[in-house]
């Protein structure tokens, strides 16, 4: 592998740094993410087991397979592979929506090539736009299979395109990649992740509102019979309800009818981007995506999207700081929320709380000096025991949502802490 000297920044994500290089001996560009530190045997024998798995499916042509892993001299981590283009979610954020075909094609390949990973044993875990990538060809491909890693080195969750289970309980399995494949596809049709992110909101309002709220329908004119359906179906917030397999999805979408007299094989390049409306920029973006061809030129042009998600954070400063009292969240349609003083037993903590809404979904999120913090989903509930270390200083809010507005309470600590948002 290079030195970090010769290669060039692409990215900083939540749990890794991308960075491109020129391979002297080949002249190919090639990326390679860098994790911030060793990972440990049984890490190691894991990532081994995916990557043999991977390496498996290489006919297939639509899966990003790392070329090399392994430690780094300065005491980090590196993964080498193919360096693409760019993401999915550089495209649609560039030129908007792809068109319903483009849709179909891209569903097909990335459906099918989760079912021959999910047959060799592999879940990807991480299905997200940015995950998406696109040869200097057009063709697309799959990155950043697996869970050894995503174990090793947690990163801030991409919330929008997370399944429940896995935000509530870090599940990753078949079924959560499933509802991956449904958040990509409700992305490229709208231009917007399930989530519908709104503007200010944080991480917390968010992933409350993900949680406690239905998906809003695709609104979009010319949409296949059943593909709206399917996509719904993708994203149900019970895994039993979702498709029985990748298999079935991909056979439904190659069965979806589009706009075009012919399907693409498996893996083919996907030119045409965008509505079916925007055909004056269809040349530009075609040319975008096949005109970068020389690896100088994949280094000076090529960006890796790495979706960042960094919450604010509810810290507990030390006990001679002043008091910094939170105003709560305010909305077109204002909500009293109020915690009630936390009642310190000890081993835990009893919180209660009141507010003047109906049918609002709580979360608890709890900050301990020198802890990371921590977020507890408790749906309806007014009450909640957390445990905590004796002795420790914390502080606790309490945060709601109609899934339309949030609203929060104040802050409020135990054992003198000071608490702040």
């Amino acid at each position: 592998m290079m030195e970090d000297d010769e290669l060039v920044p692409l990215g900083e994500g939540p749990a890794a740094t991308v960075l491109a290089g020129m391979d002297e001996t080949t002249g190919e560009a090639f990326a390679l993410k860098v994790y911030p530190g060793r990972v440990d045997r049984r890490t190691r024998a894991e990532l081994d087991k995916e990557l043999s798995a991977l390496n498996s499916l290489s006919e297939l042509g639509t899966v990003l397979i790392p070329t090399e892993a392994k430690d780094l001299p300065d005491g980090r981590f590196g993964v080498r592979m193919e360096l693409c283009t760019q993401s999915l979610a550089e495209l649609v954020g560039a030129f908007g929506p792809l068109s319903v075909q483009d849709v179909l094609s891209l569903g097909e390949a990335l459906a099918t090539t989760l079912a021959a990973a999910h047959q060799a044993g592999v879940v990807h875990g991480g299905m997200t736009p940015g995950n998406v990538l696109f040869r200097a060809s057009g063709a697309p491909v799959l990155a950043d299979f697996g869970l050894a890693l995503r174990q090793s080195f947690p990163g801030d969750p991409a919330v929008g395109f997370l399944a429940p289970e896995t935000i509530t309980e870090g599940v990753r399995d078949e079924r959560t990649d499933l509802y991956g494949l449904g958040a990509l596809l409700y992305f490229a049709l709208t231009g917007r992740s399930p989530a519908r992110e709104e503007p200010g909101e944080t991480a917390d309002e968010l992933t409350l509102r993900v949680l406690s709220g239905p998906v809003p329908p695709i609104d979009r004119p010319g949409l296949p019979a059943g593909l709206g359906p399917l996509v719904a179906s993708l994203l149900a917030r019970d895994p039993g309800a979702r498709p029985i397999d990748a298999t079935l999805v991909a056979t439904r979408l190659g069965a979806t009818p589009g706009v075009a007299a012919t399907p693409r094989p498996l893996g083919a390049p996907i030119l045409d981007y965008g509505p079916e409306h925007a055909k004056s920029h269809r040349k530009g973006k075609t040319r975008l995506i096949v005109g970068v061809a020389a690896g100088a030129v994949l280094l000076a042009a090529a960006a890796v999207f790495v979706l960042r998600n960094r919450p604010r954070e509810l810290a507990v400063p030390p006990a001679s700081a002043e008091p910094v009292t939170s105003v709560p969240t305010t909305t077109a349609d204002p909500v009293r929320l109020d915690l009630a003083d936390p009642v310190d037993n000890g081993d835990y903590v009893q919180l209660s709380w009141r507010s003047t809404g109906s049918t609002l979904h709580y979360a608890v999120i709890v900050a301990g000096l020198d802890l990371p913090r921590k977020t507890h989903y408790v749906e309806s509930g007014t009450t909640y025991r957390v445990d905590v270390q004796p002795g420790r200083q914390y502080c606790f809010v309490v945060q709601a949502t109609d899934s339309v507005h949030s609203y929060e309470s104040e802050s409020k600590g135990i054992r003198g802490a000071r608490c702040v948002r």
